[in-house]
């Protein structure tokens, strides 16, 4: 029988391991960045499904394990708006790229993109955070 309690250890579980599997997709770029420095072309298909499986997965259990531990979903604001914004901007990045590089043919790098990816995504992050901090200031 599962009692309230074994639920909620689960729930904690979950939330941990979720936050380990972003952490393992966002660091599956450090092979990949190290290879580029010693002057190796490495191809980014063996650690780009990788990395949106840590991270991808990793967010999704997360906002899960946080729902069945009762945490109270975040309320709508303006910076709560833009944080999402700026990170949806920065995961489209990758759009053009992809176009570019499998459907027009061109010759474009990873590294011609990924500032503007970082940019966005660390952005997007850090105004979110200024918008929990803001939220728990008020309340």
């Amino acid at each position: 029988m599962v009692t309230k309690e074994d639920s909620l250890i689960s729930a904690i579980a979950r939330y941990r391991l979720a936050n380990l599997l972003i952490w393992i997709g966002v660091l599956t770029w450090l092979p990949f960045i190290l290879l580029r420095f010693a002057g190796e072309k490495p191809n980014i298909f063996w650690f780009l499904p990788f990395h949106l499986l840590g991270v991808v997965g990793g967010s999704r259990l997360k906002a899960a394990a946080r729902r069945d531990l009762g945490n109270a979903t975040p309320k709508k604001t303006r910076l709560r708006t833009l944080g999402h914004i700026l990170i949806f901007i920065g995961i489209l990045v990758w759009m053009i790229y992809f176009f570019l590089k499998l459907v027009a043919h061109m010759p474009v790098e990873v590294g011609q993109f990924l500032p503007y990816h970082l940019t966005a995504m660390l952005s997007g992050i850090a105004v979110l955070l200024v918008n929990f901090w803001h939220e728990r200031q008020n309340s």
